[in-house]
């Protein structure tokens, strides 16, 4: 596991940005990440956009989201864990309280933000 960052208060409040390396790495994310945590990653969203012609065109664009946990599950065959809850930060592509669903994967940057670490 790689600490990207890392910054937790007197009181135990903070956040760890980390990248999972090794499917053991993940098993570890998975214990770690509590109902009421924030995430944040990258993640795809499905946007429908309307031509002038009035056709319809749906693509996969990137989005940075930050959603607070409601449910979290581990998948032992791909070592995905796929966490759901409300978007707690709105952009243009997801508005503020939307459910989404996270995919944290290998290798890829996540952010833990915790009311307490312990």
């Amino acid at each position: 596991m790689k600490l990207v960052h890392k910054q937790i208060e007197k009181d135990g409040k903070g956040s760890v940005a980390l990248v999972a390396q090794e499917d053991e790495d993940m098993w570890h994310v998975y214990n770690l990440i509590q109902n009421g945590d924030l995430v944040r990653a990258l993640t795809f969203r499905n946007v429908k956009t309307t031509g002038p012609t009035g056709s319809v065109r749906s693509e996969k664009v990137k989005v940075m989201v930050t959603i607070q946990v409601e449910s979290v599950d581990f998948d032992t065959k791909s070592s995905e864990i796929r966490i759901s809850g409300k978007n707690r930060e709105e952009n243009k592509f997801i508005k503020l309280g939307a459910y989404h669903t996270i995919e944290l994967a290998l290798h890829r940057k996540f952010t833990i933000d915790k009311t307490r670490w312990d």
